[in-house]
C-alpha cells in the first residue's frame, strides 16, 4: 500500500519527465526512509518543452541547450522520518 502511494506521488511530480516509472522501477524501504528509482529514461520531449516554457517566462534565465538523451541507473531519496515535522 505504501509503495502504491509513493508511486502515485512520484507520477504526479516527476512522472511527466521520465519514461518507465512503474512499480518495477521503484524500491521502497518506507520505515527506513529509503526510496530508490532504478533504470529510467528521461522523456526528452517533456524536458525540452519545460525548458522552453521556462525560457519564455524568464528569457534572461534561458538555458542555451537542448536535451538529446538522458537516463539514470539509480536515484535514491532519503526521508528523515524522525525530523520530518521539525525542519522544513
Amino acid at each position: 500500500m505504501a509503495k502504491a502511494a509513493i508511486l502515485s506521488v512520484l507520477e504526479d511530480t516527476i512522472g511527466r519527465y521520465v519514461q518507465g516509472l512503474d512499480a518495477k522501477s521503484l524500491n521502497v524501504a518506507v520505515w527506513a526512509g529509503k526510496i530508490e528509482l532504478q533504470t529510467l529514461q528521461l522523456d526528452v520531449n517533456a524536458v525540452n518543452l519545460e525548458l522552453a516554457r521556462q525560457a519564455a517566462e524568464a528569457p534572461n534565465l534561458a538555458l542555451p541547450f537542448r536535451v538529446v538523451e538522458g537516463s539514470f541507473a539509480s536515484l535514491t531519496v532519503d526521508v528523515p522520518w524522525a525530523r520530518i515535522t521539525s525542519k522544513p
